[in-house]
């Protein structure tokens, strides 16, 4: 496999070479006309399939991301919530595959490998080993994963849909425990959802759900009971900053945050809703190109540069956005019906004349004296008010900074529920306390 840029277009390409005279050739040649006949947000879009004397090659959309075994092995299991959240995706790319054509296609290798998750959106690679129902029963030989293969799939037993519902299973049991082997048991600490991946790992096909798309609404029932922040179905929570002048270190403060977010488990987009063009001249300096989402992922953080109306992108799904306003404080007033909470940037000279909107926001103090905020209590943002600690490097926030950030999420969650802002910040709160 090689990474590709497309000149013209500025676009990242995968490219797949395979030699003529491999062995494998003609599984390839059928991976090729498979993906070719899909339409799914979820699978790779197929731009060409090529070939010259000795090579075939399959040129496909490009997906940056983590796999959600690399998200498992980096950050340990996942919470019920979020392997819910992932499952009900999975499930949704499974019942397009089964319902796509007249016969079903299998996709007989589900395993966390395969699965990458590209700014929210689950998303399946690696098409090598599936087939039609029909074709899979055919085939003189079988494939799968050790820990996620099922029974049948062993035993040369009948495949089907269920063949591919007890992977979902085995995934999602991955994700819940960090381990893949086949006896591993499942939790009952998960209460209803072991009981469903249980039913998902049964050794006969006939019973496991009868669909991906059953299993899909059992977990979406679940998803509504948890009181989760859905990527797919709720808004995303929005934190906005804005500063009350130029070079008061909005962006650096937006930055930090967004890693933090990030690093604490909570998958968060930087958006650029000011005029600086901060997010192309770094990618321009580090020679990154965008995806198609738009999206620029700088040192691992993902970040949206201001586009104009007229540009279209493709959707993506992220529960937190963390939006800098830079200085347009109207920008800010134009959208604040989907803002969450506001944080108000100001510089940190003591005899700054307080403004009527800061009244409403909570207040960071930057470029300040550790002591000096003692002199603005009192006033109307009392309680409100905190002063930002100096760190060099906003894509790597430091341990003084992580803390400054965890204080201040905490005081604004419980200020927040106090306000009864909603539903979204409820959540958030409930899934902060959780973190380790």
């Amino acid at each position: 496999m090689y990474l590709a840029l497309h000149v013209e277009l500025k676009e990242y390409r995968a490219i797949k070479k395979v030699p003529k005279a491999a062995s494998d050739y003609e599984q390839f040649l059928k991976e090729a006309l498979l993906l070719k006949r899909l339409r799914h947000p979820g699978i790779p879009i197929v731009y060409d399939v090529f070939d010259d004397s000795q090579y075939s090659y399959l040129i496909e959309e490009y997906l940056e991301g983590d796999s959600l075994y690399d998200l498992v092995n980096k950050r340990g299991p996942l919470n019920q919530e979020t392997a819910i959240q992932y499952g009900i995706q999975i499930c949704d790319l499974i019942h397009y595959l089964h319902s796509a054509e007249e016969i079903p296609i299998l996709y007989l290798d589900l395993q966390p490998r395969n699965l990458i998750v590209c700014h929210g959106q689950v998303k399946l690679l690696d098409f090598d080993h599936s087939d039609t129902e029909t074709g899979s029963n055919e085939a003189s030989s079988r494939y799968g994963t050790p820990g996620y293969i099922a029974p049948e799939q062993r035993h040369r037993g009948q495949l089907g849909v269920y063949t591919d519902i007890y992977q979902i299973g085995a995934v999602m049991r991955y994700l819940l425990t960090g381990r893949s082997e086949q006896e591993v048991p499942v939790p009952d600490e998960f209460g209803r959802l072991s009981a469903v991946i249980r039913k998902c790992l049964r050794q006969h096909g006939e019973e496991r759900y009868a669909s991906a798309l059953e299993l899909r609404e059992e977990l979406q029932r679940l998803c509504s009971n948890t009181e989760c922040i859905s990527q797919s179905q709720s808004p995303p929570l929005i934190i906005a900053l804005a500063g009350t002048r130029h070079g008061v270190g909005v962006t650096h403060l937006a930055v930090g945050l967004s890693v933090f977010l990030n690093q604490s488990g909570y998958l968060t987009l930087y958006e650029e809703a000011n005029h600086s063009n901060d997010v192309r001249t770094m990618a321009i300096n580090l020679d990154i190109c965008p995806d198609s989402y738009g999206i620029y992922t700088i040192f691992g953080l993902p970040m949206r540069p201001l586009y104009g109306q007229a540009v279209s992108l493709k959707a993506c799904r992220y529960p937190v956005i963390v939006r800098d306003y830079g200085t347009d404080i109207s920008a800010l007033e134009k959208t604040a019906g989907e803002i969450s909470s506001v944080w108000l940037v100001k510089e940190g000279k003591w005899w700054a004349k307080q403004t009527q909107i800061e009244e409403d926001f909570c207040i960071l103090y930057n470029f300040m004296l550790p002591g000096a905020l003692k002199r603005k209590e009192g006033g109307g943002a009392a309680g409100r008010s905190y002063r930002a600690p100096m760190f060099e490097n906003p894509f790597r926030p430091g341990e003084e900074a992580s803390s400054f950030y965890g204080e201040l999420v905490s005081k604004q969650l419980n200020l927040c529920q106090q306000q009864k802002r909603g539903r979204l910040w409820n959540c958030f709160k409930k899934r902060w306390s959780k973190r380790s």
